[in-house]
């Protein structure tokens, strides 16, 4: 039967929901005490970092094999992931009857963090087949409801709650299939390599230092997990993916990587000055307002990949690439706090002294080679950062079904842009009047009635990649 496909923007709400549920799964995998409670508190840390490892581990995996994702054939990854988040969940709800050794926790976490990554990286084949500057809204969107189904699975006692770890990657995997089944160009695949982007070569460096920036918090947060409220666990995540939503739609709709890299530095310097100086009655508080700056950061990052993967031949890669070294920098703080932790623990108390002289280096680093905007390559004439990738291909594409002159397509890229006739004729010193009259006939030609009608056909015309 065949089965009737949607335009991608369409079906982004939906898109929304089951990668809410993913996020939900991971909040409630990492910052609940119900998982590892059966191993006790300090074991669970250890669980823990192997979930963490088990995330870079497959992202190292997608980044030194580039073909192991594929949109044309039919793909096995998400069956390979709903396996491998499986064990995690079981041998939780087996814990309640039966014994389950620490070696079987600790590789079904570390198994879980493989399907974690493996998930993380299937979701961005629905958001790039239509990727815009408002897709990072509904990134952070997706873990604003992911709080709230968090928040509702903590509420669950045992075992039903071990069953949500069961269920919620299940529902998210079911969720993306639906999706990818049922919009237009799905499957559509760069036969050639094409770079999309300039990526400033310090971004890696920087994003690994705010991971073990974030390592440092999630540690000491991980490590008094019953004396904090899933409310406040859930308020905090609101808050970091309200600011990235706020900032999406309010501000430019699309606020760049390098710009966000600076307001995290501030707000982090904030975070990390508490818990240097206000104390320990304060420290939580102060590791909740971090894990805020890290869902915002994290969705920045996320939103940037997406969008500047878009049309290249092995985006996952790209992905990958930029998202492992996040986790990467988190495990190494971890592992630093666990030694000293175990070896002196009176040492503990300077570890937010070494936060802020890491701090105070990326200060540095921004003060003399200033984190830069990474920029897309497709560009406008006037050197504009546009809408997703291949932006200009598509309008030109749109252009010569609908047979427009050439002055008619120079102003198409202007009106898919969302511009007005005012604009466009100060941009090209004609009168007003004139640029009326060309957007009146590209209408009649496209057979529309309206800009948002237009900005549709360009966002759907299909073009053969050079």
């Amino acid at each position: 039967m065949k089965v009737k496909k949607a335009h991608v923007r369409t079906m982004l709400p939906v898109a929304s929901a089951g990668l809410a549920c993913f996020w939900a799964w991971f909040y409630f995998a990492l910052l609940s005490p119900y998982p590892a409670e059966h191993a006790g508190k300090e074991a669970s840390l250890y669980l823990k970092l192997a979930f963490l490892v088990g995330m870079v581990a497959a992202m190292l995996l997608v980044y030194a094999k580039r073909d192991l994702f594929s949109r044309t054939e039919r793909d096995p990854l998400p069956r390979a992931a709903a396996l491998l988040t499986l064990p995690f969940g079981l041998f939780n709800i087996m814990a309640h009857y039966l014994t389950v050794s620490p070696a079987a926790f600790a590789i079904a976490w570390f198994l879980a963090g493989c399907g974690f990554s493996l998930i993380f990286l299937l979701w961005p084949k629905v958001f790039m087949v239509g990727w815009q500057k408002d897709v990072g809204a509904y990134l952070s969107a997706s873990a604003l409801a992911g709080a709230v189904i968090y928040l509702f699975a903590c509420e669950l006692r045992p075992p039903y709650g071990d069953v949500m770890l069961v269920l919620l990657p299940l529902a998210s995997l079911t969720v993306l299939q639906y999706v990818r089944t049922h919009i237009v160009g799905s499957e559509q695949e760069p036969e050639a390599p094409l770079e999309q982007t300039r990526l400033f070569p310090l971004t890696g460096f920087t994003v690994a230092v705010f991971g073990a920036l974030f390592g440092i918090a999630l540690y000491l947060l991980c490590a008094n997990l019953s004396a904090v409220d899933p409310l406040a666990i859930a308020a905090a995540i609101a808050c970091g993916a309200g600011l990235h939503l706020a900032l999406s739609v309010l501000v430019k709709r699309y606020l760049p990587f390098g710009t966000a890299e600076k307001l995290s530095l501030l707000l982090l310097v904030v975070g990390f000055l508490g818990l240097a100086f206000l104390g320990p009655n304060l420290m939580l508080v102060c590791c909740l307002f971090i894990l805020g700056v890290y869902v915002y950061l994290d969705f920045s990052n996320m939103s940037a990949l997406v969008g500047f993967a878009s049309g290249h031949p092995s985006p996952f890669w790209r992905i990958a690439r930029g998202q492992l070294v996040l986790p990467a920098g988190m495990i190494t703080s971890w592992i630093v706090c666990m030694v000293i932790e175990h070896t002196n623990p009176s040492l503990f108390a300077y570890v937010p002294y070494l936060a802020l002289g890491l701090l105070l280096a990326l200060a540095l680093l921004a003060a003399f080679v200033p984190f830069k905007d990474n920029t897309f390559a497709d560009k406008t004439v006037k050197g504009e950062i546009v809408e997703g990738g291949y932006f200009k291909q598509r309008c030109n594409q749109a252009a010569q079904n609908h047979k427009l002159s050439n002055r008619e397509q120079e102003i198409l890229y202007y009106l898919a842009k969302g511009r007005n006739a005012q604009f466009i004729a100060d941009e090209l010193n004609i009168s007003a009047y004139t640029a009326k009259t060309h957007v009146y006939h590209i209408y009649q030609k496209m057979g529309i009635n309206s800009q948002q009608e237009l900005i549709s056909i360009v966002d759907s015309t299909e073009i053969v990649y050079q």
